[in-house]
Parts: structure tokens; sequence; C-alpha cells
């Protein structure tokens, strides 16, 4: 096999599974040595970390920028639950370009023109991060490190490489391998890829094996341990906390990993982990202010975030995604009743009123409107993706107790996190199956649209202990420029459907003579389609 070994760090950019030529062909353009620690460190933090920005379209174009329109929380304004009232038409944003998500499709770049977009931007920006990682890992051993600062900033790169490795493959594992379950030694998952430099055989058929299931949540495993080993020797500075990864991360990030992975034990002590943290604390919900912005770079909850937003905050005009306003989506209902809407903070604070025709009181969807901020250009914003906050721990913490039978530690937790989050709470006592129900809802509630819910639906329904799955139906709601209805569909997901784990991208699978083996998905119609209505149907 031919190996380019490279030194280089400023073109790994094109060494992705769909890139490899393009590399070959600008290996001997502008290079640049990497010679210190602390321009490891400068490419960590320019070319790994995901630059924070908020955007307002969540399509395939950028890095899991559909992971909150795939689930149960969403659904299209104009009726998509129910409402059947005309809202004003937002030409800002609409779902057309992310039908195939949001529709569930075979292929997920599908349009609802039927023309296709590129479903691969995922998939390459984050190997690409990845190769950056395999490169500074390699590198930084020969680096010279004597002096004490010099020491500080070897420790603090590796163990941020590697927590940022781990984040990477984990996101990659849960969108296009299966749930983690017994069968994780058999089920293909994603290539594992951790040498510093190109691998191209034009003489072999296949470049790239995927990975089994197991085999990448291992990899992720020995990521998070290396990143606990060099960030205890090399602690970060919490002032940093919304742009570089921390033992904190590290430890909210593995209590996650084995929570999915159904190691209850080891989920626990890493969640309380970062509860002892003394440099984080849970925002006090209850007191805040209505129309405050809850996730900003001064929540004293957030530990970590990278990454664009593609959900931030409403404004006057509509123009997010999530504005309720015809063309664009809104709120489910089905997540929207689950709050207690006159105590429960969040839901004032989450949410907001999309009004008919900007009548006051005349209400037909509810907006996502002030969970993130939408910040100015030269300001982080949260991530609607790849952040991390101690409501989190709690979360994880209270259900891995619950599943290890520890439910007085269990209910604690629960308790604590609503009386942050409810006015006039009092504490309530569960027990059994209904205690995780709990814990699941209350999970739902705090981390709507902050990219768990279509994980937590995957992995509850392999759970050994209380297995969970449900339907999703979404509806596509169609507008014209004058916000008149022209055409609604219906699609159903049903439980532990096929969709669930994406197809490897079209690119990446048509890159080797001989494709790698491919995830199935149904070819899905909409509900109109199967069962078209005939003319004895409209009598009726």
């Amino acid at each position: 096999m031919k190996k380019i070994y490279t030194k280089i760090l400023c073109f790994l950019v094109a060494c992705s599974f769909v890139a490899c030529d393009d590399f070959l062909s600008e290996y001997s353009q502008d290079m640049v040595v990497a010679k210190t620690v602390d321009h490891l460190d400068e490419v960590l933090l320019g070319s790994v970390y995901m630059p924070s920005f908020a955007v307002y379209n969540p399509s395939g174009s950028s890095v899991c920028g559909f992971l909150n329109i795939l689930d149960d929380d969403i659904n299209t304004a104009m009726g998509g639950d129910g409402v059947t009232k005309r809202v004003p038409y937002n030409p800002r944003t609409n779902t057309d370009s992310n039908f195939g998500y949001f529709a569930w499709q075979a292929e997920v770049g599908m349009k609802r023109d039927g023309n296709k977009n590129d479903d691969s931007a995922t998939w390459n920006d984050l190997y690409k991060r990845i190769n950056y990682v395999n490169v500074i890992l390699d590198e930084i051993v020969d680096m010279p490190h004597e002096t004490e600062d010099d020491l500080a900033t070897y420790n603090r790169v590796q163990g941020e490489a590697h927590f940022l490795r781990a984040q990477f493959y984990f996101m990659l594992a849960n969108l296009y391998g299966k749930p983690y379950d017994a069968n994780a030694d058999k089920n293909l998952c994603v290539p594992l890829k951790l040498t510093p430099y190109v691998e191209h055989d034009v003489e072999k058929e296949t470049q790239f094996q995927r990975a089994t299931v197991k085999e990448i949540y291992d990899q992720v495993l020995f990521d998070l341990g290396k990143a606990v080993d060099f960030l205890t020797l090399s602690p970060q500075n919490p002032k940093n906390r919304f742009h570089r990864a921390s033992i904190e991360a590290v430890n909210l990030l593995l209590s996650r990993v084995y929570l999915y992975t159904q190691s209850w034990e080891l989920a626990e002590k890493a969640a309380a982990a970062v509860i002892a943290s003394s440099n984080y604390r849970l925002a006090a919900l209850s007191t805040l202010e209505d129309g405050v912005n809850f996730l900003t770079n001064t929540n004293a909850e957030v530990i970590f975030s990278q990454g664009q937003n593609n959900l931030p905050q409403s404004n006057e005009e509509g123009q997010t995604p999530l504005s309720g306003f015809a063309g664009n989506y809104c709120v489910s209902a089905d997540l929207a009743n689950l709050y207690d809407q006159e105590k429960d903070r969040r839901y004032a604070c989450f949410f907001g009123i999309t009004p008919s025709g900007g009548q006051t009181g005349s209400c037909d969807s509810l907006a996502l409107h002030n969970k993130f901020e939408a910040p100015l250009e030269s300001k982080a914003c949260y991530s609607d993706v790849f952040g991390l906050r101690l409501s989190e721990a709690y979360l994880n913490q209270m259900e891995a107790c619950a599943m290890l039978g520890h439910t007085d530690d269990a209910n604690d937790l629960l308790n604590n996190l609503r009386r942050e989050r409810i006015d006039d709470y009092d504490d309530e006592y569960y027990t059994g199956e209904e205690l995780v129900s709990q814990i699941r809802d209350e999970r739902r509630k705090e981390l709507c649209f902050e990219g768990h819910r279509w994980f937590d639906l995957r992995r509850y329904s392999v759970n050994t202990q209380y297995p969970y799955s449900k339907a999703i139906i979404h509806v596509m709601n169609v507008v014209n420029s004058k916000g008149n209805q022209t055409d609604r569909k219906t699609y159903r997901l049903e439980a532990n459907d096929l969709a669930y784990t994406f197809a490897i991208p079209e690119a990446v699978i048509e890159f080797d003579k001989v494709p790698m083996e491919n995830n199935l998905r149904e070819t899905r119609l909409s509900l109109e389609e199967l069962y078209p209505e005939t003319e004895e149907d409209e009598e009726i």
C-alpha cells in the first residue's frame, strides 16, 4: 500500500474519504511545518475545533445541521400538529431543501422537488478533523517540552485532541451505525482511521473497510480515557470553557457514552464527577425573566460548546427554521404537552407563540424562541449539536441510578433539577419503570433541540431493562409565497425503523471500485400516497 507520511498541517482538509486524489494533487503546494507544541495548539484551535456561529438553515450542507429535524420534537407549521389556522409565510427559510431528512427518505439529500443535495458534508468534515487529530497526536511526541509551560501545553493539547476525536467518532457512530447492543461486535459502523498518513493503493478495489460498532465505541472510550489522563496533568482554565475542552467536558461525554453502552455504574461515576466540580452550577431558570436567552456563553452551567447553532433565537421576522411561520418548522404538540405550561419556566423560556397574522392572542404554532441566542458575529453561540452542560450530568446520573436500582439517589437528582426549573415545585417520588419514564421525559424537556432526542430514541429501543420505541408522524405542509397551503403530505417513521441509521453518503460509496457495504433504508412514501383517498372516502 502506498503511504504518504506528512508533517504538514495545512492540507489535511483534502485527506477525506472522498478526496484522496485531490490530496495527492495538492500535496506539493505551500507547506507549513509545525515545530513547537504551541504550533500544534494553534492548529488544534484553528482546524480541529469547529468554529462557533449562528446560521438559519438546518440542512445537510452544515455539520449535523439536520439532527434536530429528525425526531418527534418538531413538525411543520400550518397544521403539523392538528393546527389549522394560517400563519404568515416566511420566505427566509423553508423546509423544501431539508425534505429528505425530515421525511426520513432513503436518500437524505433528497429535496421535495426530486433534486438532491450533497449528503456527505458531515462525513467529510468530521473525518477531516479526525485526520488533523491523527497528525497532531503523531507529531507532538517529538516536540520539545522541557519547560514548564511547554509541558503543560504538551499534555493539554493531547488531552483536547483525544477528546475531540472521541466526540467526532461518537457522532459518526450514531449516525451511520446501529445502536450499541448485544450485536455491537458484528454490526458495521464507520471506517476507523487513526494513521497520520494518506492511505491509497490504486490497485486495491476497496480502500476503506467499515469497523464494527464495538470497535468504534472502544476507540471512543480509549480516547476519552487518554483525555482524562492528559487533562488531569494539565487542567483547562474554566474561563475558556466555551471554546476548549476540560476535564468536566471529558467526564460528561464519557458518562453519555456509558449510557449508550448501558454501563450504568461507570456512567453514574463519570456524571457524578462532573456534578462535583466547583466550576459549574445549575442555572436558576426558575428566576429567569421572560424573554431572556437561556443558553448563552455566560450561562453558569455551560461546560463546553463548539460548532454552529442551526436553531438560534427567533426574531420578529421569524427568520429561524423553528419560527412557527408557514413554510417553516414548529415545536411539536407532543413535546409542548409534556410541560406544566403554567409553572415550568422552560416552557416560557424556550418557546414563544407565533401569532396568526400578527393578531395578539390568536396563536397557531409554537416557536423555539429564547432557548438559544442569535449572537453577533464576534460572539460565540451555544451549539444545538455539540454543546455540553451541567444539567445533562444530572440527567445521566439519575438515569444510571434508576437502572441500577438506586431509587432514592435517582429521585434526589430529579427533584434537584426540577426545583431549578419549576415554580412552587413539590418533590415527587417514583419507582421502577415509572421512575425511568419520568427521567426520560425530563431529559426530553430539558435537552430538546440540543442534538439528543434522535439518539436517545435509538438507544431506548435496545435498552435491556426498559425498552421503548414509538412511531413518529411528520407532516410536510407546503405553502406558496402568499402563505396559502398548496400541498400536505404525512410521513410515518415506524418504531425500530431502518431509517434510524443513515445510509453511507453516496460519494463515499462510489469512491471504491467495490463499494463498502451500505446500510439499508427503504423508500418512504407519504401516507397520502400509500392510502390515496377515493371518491367514496370523500363522501364519507
